[in-house]
């Protein structure tokens, strides 16, 4: 088999004789793969699968945690289980639902990596004495001259993931290992069918986790019905905050959403700005949700040390494509982003990274578009 080895790994092996690593282990075709891959490599894999809350009737983890336990069977690597229903649902779902209720569009996938799952898959590997980690991530890692650990691109650009990960710490990257990064996604589907180690029905989830059908209004229904039934019906107002109408509350709308308004106008409409405080959202034409610069605040730096100034690519959403940018700090935790050119639909709450080459060089919390309220952004 090809060597799978990214530079984190070649280093492992040079620095120490206890190769055993903890993969977080869904029973999915990458974490399979991944097990694998890192057992083909001469590691000793251990597979842990977290039991998370899932919102609904629709509750997929004893299943989750069946696939798992029988691929790490087949494979002749432990397998743990770890419960941490109870605290994802009171930080990463409840951080959703207040921040879905505040206004802005969160990415909770972002706020768990660090702060669910990767802490837990370090306190899980110390008490087993396991001194590396491991994920199914489309990522690469290697370690530079200044000896920051650097986050790359995985090679197949359709399945790169390290725009999730930037909120990862240099301690967390120090001990981790990603054995898909340098792989194409079609090289890995080979392997789990080759190894019989998926069902051939089972379909990849893209999907919120605890959001099985991805319906966010009907779960914070769900969620929190006593919030949303203390938001009455709202005003639909234009740039210059003439009413246009009204709408059922605020939380039904995400900005560039060009439905849900009511009533029709001659010309398309859509949504520039979420108001929470007073119920209130803006539409305007396509042509005003293009921003020419944005600010972003909780930034932390990945792979290197902060800096007053810097000019990458940077990318507002998973799937944006990404522009070339100027990111100047504003203080310590807020930088002002220049695009080259203006980006639509901007949407606070998001995650936006900066890469230079296929490097992940820094990413934060977008707060907001165009000409930065600086007296608003202190209560963000």
């Amino acid at each position: 088999m090809k060597n799978l080895l990214n530079y984190g790994e070649k280093e492992m092996n040079k620095t120490t004789d206890n190769c055993q690593v903890l993969l977080a282990m869904s029973g999915g075709v990458d974490s399979s793969v991944a097990a694998f891959v890192l057992k083909e490599q001469g590691y000793q894999p251990e597979g842990v699968t977290f039991k998370l809350w899932c919102h609904g009737s629709d509750n997929r983890y004893p299943e989750i945690i069946q696939r798992a336990q029988s691929v790490c069977s087949k494979l002749e690597i432990k397998h743990h289980v770890l419960d941490i229903e109870k605290e994802f649902k009171e930080t990463v779902v409840q951080q959703f639902a207040d921040d879905y209720l505040s206004g802005i569009t969160p990415n909770p996938c972002v706020f768990c990596n660090r702060f669910i799952k990767w802490r837990h898959l370090l306190a899980t590997a110390d008490r087993l004495g396991i001194p590396y980690v491991a994920t199914g991530h489309y990522v690469r890692l290697e370690k530079n001259a200044d000896g920051y650990h650097e986050i790359l691109k995985g090679v197949d650009p359709s399945k790169d993931q390290s725009y999730m990960l930037w909120q990862l710490s240099q301690e967390a990257l120090r001990r981790t290992l990603f054995p898909l990064g340098s792989r194409l996604k079609n090289d890995i589907k080979a392997i789990a069918d080759n190894l019989c180690l998926h069902d051939g029905e089972q379909k990849e989830s893209q999907d919120v986790c605890f959001l099985p059908d991805n319906d966010y209004r009907e779960f914070l229904q769900s969620y929190c019905p006593e919030r949303i039934a203390e938001i009455s019906q709202g005003e639909l107002v234009n740039d210059n905050l003439q009413v246009l109408g009204f709408h059922n509350g605020f939380h039904n709308f995400t900005i560039g959403q060009r439905k849900g308004f009511k009533k029709g106008f001659s010309k398309r409409k859509y949504v520039k700005e979420i108001d929470a405080a007073n119920n209130r959202v803006m539409i305007t034409d396509n042509e005003q949700l293009f921003s020419r610069q944005m600010t972003i605040r909780d930034v932390n730096w990945v792979g290197a040390p902060p800096a007053n100034r810097i000019e990458g690519i940077v990318k507002i959403r998973y799937n944006h494509k990404g522009v070339q940018s100027q990111v100047s700090a504003i203080d310590k935790n807020r930088y002002l982003v220049e695009f080259s050119e203006p980006q639509r639909a901007v949407t606070p709450g998001q995650s936006a990274v900066l890469y230079l080459n296929d490097r992940l060089i820094l990413g934060g919390i977008i707060v907001g578009g165009d000409k930065p309220n600086y007296q608003e952004i202190k209560h963000v």
